[in-house]
């Protein structure tokens, strides 16, 4: 299983479509194109599901404070534009 793999699995766990789980997938690695690489990582055999459990966690305290997410995006954007 890939980092990007684990990631949908765990969107679909909390409740998300396929679809929109790949969608928003997809969409992070437009955002942070030096991650994008990285999905494609194995995760440890063995330790997929504990993975995918701490990801839902993350992605709940995503979800409870949007703002601190915007705040983080807009930080990206800006440290990009300063390199361009």
């Amino acid at each position: 299983m890939t980092l990007r793999e684990a990631v949908i699995q765990a969107w679909m766990e909390l409740g998300m479509s396929r679809e929109t789980a790949e969608l928003k997938a997809k969409a992070s690695n437009a955002m942070i194109p030096d991650a994008a690489a990285l999905t494609e990582s194995p995760v440890k055999p063995g330790q997929e599901q504990a993975f995918i459990e701490a990801l839902k966690q993350i992605f709940r305290k995503m979800e409870a404070n949007p703002e601190a997410v915007q705040d983080a995006l807009r930080s990206q954007m800006g440290k990009r534009a300063k390199k361009n």
